[in-house]
């Protein structure tokens, strides 16, 4: 079984897909059904695929990937880095959502020096169009042919694709309705200088240079708006430029290398994991002492010093009582006393002038004519009988 395996392991090496691509110039591999061996069944979500460099959980970033709903199909491309004769191998899972099946499928991809680099591009923003709409050979066409037969004749051998891009991944604001597509960058690039065509658009668009971007859609309609309409492609000429550099179809790939420092000849860029032995442990022990030690020094700090305070008052408090003199002491003394006494009189006198209410009952109780005795509440008790006097009658 081991050995089985091995021949099925160098066998995937030896059968792997081959891809060669060209420095400054934009490549594209298909990933589709057929690749893996499967037959498209007419579900827009049935195969989903995650590509990766061998070995790693992610794309070079010179790599792009994009998955296009209306082609049931994926799309690896980019710019290939200034690295002549490199050679990286990606890795394709894809799972089928009907069977739960899963295969990958491996690539070796080729980097060559392009003989001869564009010298001159024409940098643009189609607004009515996606990425994967690029790939579609016949629109790609009609595009590359507005410039080869109206504006940029002398560039009809040798014209190609040197940079693409979706808008949105380049900082533009996703369309409010979401059935508008998200727009694309291109340029194009060639040998030939620019006509006088272009030269002329340019100037013309020049002005919209200052105006905020992107540009509205209906923004300015250019002398050669026509061209592209017919076409299909709705510009956004805030974007349009004529780059000019002796170097500037090298200008994204030489970019590339200084972000990834490139690819040797097996995969210097790979991802590489890191144990759990590796990594590194935080010791929380100074935290620890900084938030329980240094609040229990300043309470003890502070507690000796409240102590101390409170001990020198003490003293000073009888320090004086010793210096005050004994007469001092005597005279308040005898202040004191007197005023006890005056209290004394004061408080017997009160109680003479208006005795206490319950002795008054009490005396009324225990009184011979009291109703209370005789069970009478009611009424008071009548006055004692005095016998009148009579004269005699003279």
């Amino acid at each position: 079984m081991l050995l089985f395996s091995t021949i099925l392991v160098s066998l995937g090496v030896v059968f792997a897909r081959e891809e060669n691509v060209l420095m400054t110039e934009v490549f594209e591999i298909v990933v589709n059904p057929p690749l893996f061996n499967w037959t498209y069944e007419g579900k827009a979500d049935q195969f989903v695929y995650q590509p990766s460099l061998l070995n790693a959980p992610d794309l070079p970033s010179w790599v792009n990937y994009v998955f296009s709903e209306g082609h049931h199909c994926g799309y690896l491309y980019g710019v290939p880095p200034n690295k002549n004769n490199a050679r990286i191998q990606l890795e394709i899972v894809a799972l089928n959502r009907k069977t739960y099946e899963t295969r990958h499928e491996k690539i070796n991809i080729h980097i060559s020096e392009k003989l001869n680099p564009a010298k001159y591009e024409v940098h643009m923003k189609i607004n009515n169009l996606n990425v994967e709409d690029m790939f579609e050979v016949e629109r790609m066409d009609s595009l590359k042919d507005v410039y080869r037969k109206t504006l940029w004749k002398d560039s009809q051998n040798d014209i190609y694709v040197t940079f693409l891009s979706s808008a949105i991944k380049l900082g533009a604001r996703r369309p409010l309705n979401p059935h508008e597509r998200e727009g694309v960058v291109l340029r194009l690039g060639s040998q030939a200088p620019f006509s006088v065509e272009l030269i002329e658009l340019q100037e013309e668009v020049r002005p919209l240079w200052k105006a905020s971007y992107p540009c509205p859609r209906d923004f300015k309609r250019t002398k050669v708006e026509r061209l592209f309409r017919d076409a299909g492609f709705i510009m956004d000429w805030c974007s349009f430029r004529l780059i000019e550099d002796n170097n500037s179809a090298l200008h994204q790939s030489v970019t590339n290398e200084k972000l990834l420092n490139s690819v040797e000849n097996d995969y210097e860029d790979r991802w590489e994991t890191v144990m759990k032995s590796e990594v590194p442990q935080r010791s929380y022990l100074h935290e620890f002492l900084f938030t329980i030690l240094v609040p229990m020094f300043v309470m003890i700090l502070l507690a000796l010093v409240l102590s101390i305070i409170l001990c020198f008052h003490h003293e000073g408090i009888s320090k004086r009582m010793e210096d005050t003199p004994q007469t001092e002491i005597n005279q308040y003394a005898t202040i004191h006393r007197a005023t006890q006494s005056l209290r004394s009189l004061s408080n017997n006198r009160e109680m003479t002038l208006s005795p206490d209410p319950m002795l008054l009952s009490r005396s009324h109780t225990n009184s011979p004519t009291s109703t209370i005795n005789r069970g009478v509440h009611c009424r008071p008790s009548p006055p004692p009988y005095v016998r009148p006097k009579f004269k005699p009658d003279l």
